[in-house]
Protein backbone atom coordinates (compact mmCIF):
# COMPACT_ATOMS: atom_id res chain seq x y z
CA UNK A 1 0.00 0.00 0.00
CA UNK A 2 3.16 2.43 0.98
CA UNK A 3 4.59 1.25 -1.34
CA UNK A 4 2.21 1.78 -4.49
CA UNK A 5 1.25 5.60 -2.71
CA UNK A 6 4.89 6.25 -3.25
CA UNK A 7 5.02 4.99 -6.86
CA UNK A 8 1.74 6.90 -7.44
CA UNK A 9 3.32 10.08 -6.16
CA UNK A 10 6.54 9.98 -8.05
CA UNK A 11 5.08 8.86 -11.62
CA UNK A 12 3.05 11.97 -10.97
CA UNK A 13 6.25 14.63 -10.07
CA UNK A 14 7.75 13.04 -13.20
CA UNK A 15 4.74 13.96 -15.19
CA UNK A 16 5.25 17.36 -14.07
CA UNK A 17 8.88 17.46 -14.82
CA UNK A 18 8.05 15.79 -18.27
CA UNK A 19 5.45 18.70 -18.93
CA UNK A 20 8.12 20.99 -18.23
CA UNK A 21 10.37 19.68 -20.65
CA UNK A 22 8.22 19.90 -23.41
CA UNK A 23 7.26 23.04 -22.39
CA UNK A 24 10.55 24.52 -22.30
CA UNK A 25 11.28 22.75 -26.38
CA UNK A 26 8.29 24.13 -27.85
CA UNK A 27 9.86 28.00 -26.46
CA UNK A 28 13.11 26.51 -28.29
CA UNK A 29 11.56 25.84 -31.23
CA UNK A 30 8.98 29.06 -31.59
CA UNK A 31 12.03 31.15 -31.13
CA UNK A 32 9.90 33.84 -29.51
CA UNK A 33 9.39 34.22 -25.78
CA UNK A 34 7.56 37.50 -25.31
CA UNK A 35 4.76 37.96 -28.21
CA UNK A 36 4.28 34.29 -28.75
CA UNK A 37 5.06 31.26 -26.40
CA UNK A 38 6.93 31.90 -23.75
CA UNK A 39 9.15 29.57 -21.66
CA UNK A 40 8.75 28.38 -18.39
CA UNK A 41 11.70 29.89 -16.90
CA UNK A 42 10.29 33.36 -18.04
CA UNK A 43 6.95 32.73 -17.16
CA UNK A 44 7.56 31.27 -13.53
CA UNK A 45 9.73 34.23 -12.89
CA UNK A 46 6.93 36.90 -13.60
CA UNK A 47 4.39 34.51 -11.64
CA UNK A 48 6.77 35.23 -8.50
CA UNK A 49 5.75 38.86 -9.24
CA UNK A 50 1.78 38.47 -9.76
CA UNK A 51 2.25 36.28 -6.01
CA UNK A 52 3.21 39.42 -4.73
CA UNK A 53 0.85 41.13 -5.45
CA UNK A 54 -2.71 41.36 -3.00
CA UNK A 55 -4.72 42.07 -6.82
CA UNK A 56 -3.60 38.08 -7.66
CA UNK A 57 -5.27 36.63 -4.80
CA UNK A 58 -8.27 38.56 -4.86
CA UNK A 59 -8.52 37.57 -8.30
CA UNK A 60 -7.86 33.70 -7.27
CA UNK A 61 -10.85 34.23 -4.28
CA UNK A 62 -12.94 35.97 -6.62
CA UNK A 63 -12.67 32.68 -9.30
CA UNK A 64 -12.87 30.45 -6.28
CA UNK A 65 -16.30 32.03 -5.13
CA UNK A 66 -18.26 32.18 -7.93
CA UNK A 67 -16.98 28.70 -9.16
CA UNK A 68 -18.01 27.14 -5.47
CA UNK A 69 -21.36 28.70 -5.75
CA UNK A 70 -22.10 27.22 -9.25
CA UNK A 71 -20.67 23.71 -8.02
CA UNK A 72 -22.95 23.67 -5.05
CA UNK A 73 -26.27 24.37 -7.20
CA UNK A 74 -24.96 21.93 -9.81
CA UNK A 75 -24.37 19.02 -6.77
CA UNK A 76 -27.52 19.75 -5.08
CA UNK A 77 -29.51 19.45 -8.08
CA UNK A 78 -27.63 16.44 -9.09
CA UNK A 79 -28.25 15.34 -5.60
CA UNK A 80 -31.76 15.48 -6.12
CA UNK A 81 -32.65 14.06 -9.70
CA UNK A 82 -30.01 11.62 -9.54
CA UNK A 83 -31.21 10.12 -6.93
CA UNK A 84 -34.61 9.87 -8.00
CA UNK A 85 -33.06 8.43 -11.51
CA UNK A 86 -31.14 5.82 -9.71
CA UNK A 87 -34.67 4.75 -7.90
CA UNK A 88 -36.70 4.86 -11.29
CA UNK A 89 -35.54 3.62 -14.65
CA UNK A 90 -39.08 5.65 -16.14
CA UNK A 91 -37.19 8.58 -14.53
CA UNK A 92 -33.57 7.21 -15.61
CA UNK A 93 -35.20 7.41 -19.39
CA UNK A 94 -36.80 10.90 -18.54
CA UNK A 95 -34.02 12.94 -17.71
CA UNK A 96 -31.57 11.07 -20.16
CA UNK A 97 -32.53 13.46 -23.13
CA UNK A 98 -31.87 16.09 -21.45
CA UNK A 99 -28.74 15.35 -19.05
CA UNK A 100 -27.49 13.83 -23.30
CA UNK A 101 -27.88 17.65 -24.34
CA UNK A 102 -26.06 19.23 -21.60
CA UNK A 103 -23.28 17.32 -22.97
CA UNK A 104 -23.37 17.79 -26.32
CA UNK A 105 -24.19 21.20 -26.28
CA UNK A 106 -20.79 23.35 -27.43
CA UNK A 107 -19.76 25.48 -24.64
CA UNK A 108 -19.56 28.70 -26.45
CA UNK A 109 -23.25 28.81 -27.56
CA UNK A 110 -24.00 28.29 -23.71
CA UNK A 111 -21.82 31.06 -22.92
CA UNK A 112 -23.20 33.49 -25.25
CA UNK A 113 -26.95 32.20 -24.38
CA UNK A 114 -26.36 33.05 -20.89
CA UNK A 115 -24.64 36.63 -21.29
CA UNK A 116 -28.22 37.53 -22.91
CA UNK A 117 -30.27 35.91 -20.34
CA UNK A 118 -28.29 36.61 -17.14
CA UNK A 119 -26.01 39.52 -17.95
CA UNK A 120 -21.82 38.99 -18.00
CA UNK A 121 -21.41 38.90 -14.75
CA UNK A 122 -23.61 35.86 -13.56
CA UNK A 123 -23.32 33.72 -16.74
CA UNK A 124 -19.56 31.84 -15.70
CA UNK A 125 -21.43 31.05 -12.54
CA UNK A 126 -24.23 29.63 -14.93
CA UNK A 127 -21.91 27.86 -16.92
CA UNK A 128 -20.49 25.96 -14.43
CA UNK A 129 -24.01 25.18 -13.28
CA UNK A 130 -24.70 23.12 -16.51
CA UNK A 131 -20.99 21.90 -17.71
CA UNK A 132 -20.56 20.06 -14.12
CA UNK A 133 -24.23 18.49 -13.70
CA UNK A 134 -24.38 16.08 -16.03
CA UNK A 135 -21.15 14.11 -13.98
CA UNK A 136 -21.87 14.77 -11.11
CA UNK A 137 -26.00 13.47 -11.80
CA UNK A 138 -24.89 10.27 -13.50
CA UNK A 139 -22.16 9.76 -10.60
CA UNK A 140 -24.83 9.94 -8.45
CA UNK A 141 -27.74 8.08 -10.50
CA UNK A 142 -25.11 5.59 -11.33
CA UNK A 143 -23.81 4.38 -7.97
CA UNK A 144 -27.12 4.18 -6.58
CA UNK A 145 -28.10 1.54 -9.58
CA UNK A 146 -24.76 -0.47 -8.85
CA UNK A 147 -26.08 -1.07 -5.01
CA UNK A 148 -26.59 -5.31 -4.92
CA UNK A 149 -30.12 -5.93 -5.38
CA UNK A 150 -29.67 -8.07 -1.87
CA UNK A 151 -29.50 -4.74 -0.26
CA UNK A 152 -32.44 -3.02 -1.65
CA UNK A 153 -34.40 -6.22 -1.04
CA UNK A 154 -33.15 -6.05 2.71
CA UNK A 155 -34.63 -2.71 2.28
CA UNK A 156 -38.01 -2.82 1.44
CA UNK A 157 -38.28 -5.99 4.36
CA UNK A 158 -37.19 -3.55 6.88
CA UNK A 159 -40.21 -1.20 5.69
CA UNK A 160 -38.01 2.17 5.56
CA UNK A 161 -39.74 5.00 3.80
CA UNK A 162 -38.06 6.21 0.55
CA UNK A 163 -35.97 9.62 2.04
CA UNK A 164 -34.43 7.19 4.71
CA UNK A 165 -33.67 4.67 2.68
CA UNK A 166 -31.88 6.92 0.08
CA UNK A 167 -30.52 8.91 3.19
CA UNK A 168 -29.18 6.77 5.33
CA UNK A 169 -28.51 3.30 3.03
CA UNK A 170 -28.11 4.09 -0.52
CA UNK A 171 -26.48 7.56 -0.62
CA UNK A 172 -23.56 6.18 1.51
CA UNK A 173 -23.37 2.75 -0.07
CA UNK A 174 -22.93 4.79 -3.60
CA UNK A 175 -20.22 7.47 -1.83
CA UNK A 176 -17.77 6.24 -3.74
CA UNK A 177 -19.01 6.38 -6.87
CA UNK A 178 -20.49 10.01 -6.12
CA UNK A 179 -16.94 10.98 -4.28
CA UNK A 180 -15.59 9.92 -8.21
CA UNK A 181 -17.68 12.62 -9.87
CA UNK A 182 -16.92 15.33 -7.52
CA UNK A 183 -13.37 14.73 -7.73
CA UNK A 184 -13.57 14.54 -11.09
CA UNK A 185 -15.82 17.84 -12.12
CA UNK A 186 -14.21 20.23 -9.49
CA UNK A 187 -10.92 20.81 -12.01
CA UNK A 188 -13.23 21.29 -14.79
CA UNK A 189 -15.41 23.61 -12.89
CA UNK A 190 -12.36 25.72 -12.41
CA UNK A 191 -11.22 25.94 -15.51
CA UNK A 192 -14.91 26.35 -17.02
CA UNK A 193 -15.14 29.75 -14.62
CA UNK A 194 -11.91 31.12 -15.90
CA UNK A 195 -12.63 30.49 -19.68
CA UNK A 196 -15.91 31.86 -19.09
CA UNK A 197 -14.71 34.74 -17.18
CA UNK A 198 -12.30 35.23 -20.28
CA UNK A 199 -15.32 35.23 -22.85
CA UNK A 200 -17.67 37.57 -21.06
CA UNK A 201 -15.05 40.14 -20.58
CA UNK A 202 -16.01 40.84 -16.82
CA UNK A 203 -15.15 43.78 -15.33
CA UNK A 204 -15.12 42.06 -12.03
CA UNK A 205 -12.10 40.70 -10.45
CA UNK A 206 -11.82 37.33 -11.49
CA UNK A 207 -8.09 34.90 -12.89
CA UNK A 208 -10.25 34.98 -16.11
CA UNK A 209 -11.13 38.37 -16.30
CA UNK A 210 -7.45 39.72 -15.31
CA UNK A 211 -6.14 37.29 -18.49
CA UNK A 212 -8.63 39.03 -20.80
CA UNK A 213 -7.57 42.58 -19.55
CA UNK A 214 -3.75 41.65 -20.04
CA UNK A 215 -4.46 40.59 -23.82
CA UNK A 216 -6.36 44.34 -23.99
CA UNK A 217 -3.70 45.94 -22.13
CA UNK A 218 -0.52 44.92 -24.35
CA UNK A 219 -1.41 42.05 -27.27
CA UNK A 220 2.28 42.10 -27.82
CA UNK A 221 3.04 40.43 -24.58
CA UNK A 222 1.94 36.46 -23.68
CA UNK A 223 4.31 36.83 -20.88
CA UNK A 224 1.50 37.79 -17.92
CA UNK A 225 -1.08 35.45 -19.80
CA UNK A 226 1.01 32.77 -19.68
CA UNK A 227 1.85 33.45 -16.12
CA UNK A 228 -1.97 33.49 -14.65
CA UNK A 229 -2.50 30.54 -17.01
CA UNK A 230 0.29 28.99 -15.24
CA UNK A 231 -1.41 29.38 -11.60
CA UNK A 232 -4.52 28.11 -13.01
CA UNK A 233 -2.50 24.78 -14.26
CA UNK A 234 -0.99 24.63 -10.41
CA UNK A 235 -4.10 24.61 -8.96
CA UNK A 236 -6.12 22.59 -11.53
CA UNK A 237 -2.75 19.68 -11.34
CA UNK A 238 -3.17 20.37 -6.95
CA UNK A 239 -7.27 19.38 -7.54
CA UNK A 240 -6.37 16.52 -9.97
CA UNK A 241 -3.54 14.89 -7.76
CA UNK A 242 -5.94 15.23 -4.40
CA UNK A 243 -8.95 13.70 -6.68
CA UNK A 244 -6.52 11.11 -7.86
CA UNK A 245 -5.04 10.29 -4.40
CA UNK A 246 -9.11 10.05 -3.44
CA UNK A 247 -10.01 7.88 -6.36
CA UNK A 248 -6.96 5.16 -5.65
CA UNK A 249 -7.67 4.88 -2.05
CA UNK A 250 -11.61 4.42 -2.99
CA UNK A 251 -10.64 1.87 -5.33
CA UNK A 252 -7.48 0.09 -3.02
CA UNK A 253 -10.51 -0.09 -0.36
Amino acid sequence: MKRSTADHYKTYLYGILLLLLVWQLFAILIKEETMVFPGPVQTVRHVFTLLGKSYTYRCLGATFSKMLYGYLISLAGALLLGTISGNSVFFERLFSPFVTTLRAVPTASLIYFFIVLVGFKKAPVMMVILICFPILYEGIAGGIRNIPVSILNACRLDGADFIRRNLYIKLPLALPYIIVAMTSSFSLCFKIEIMAEVITGSTNEGLGSVIAASRSADPTNMVPIFAYSFIAVVIMLMIDFIGSTIRNKISVN
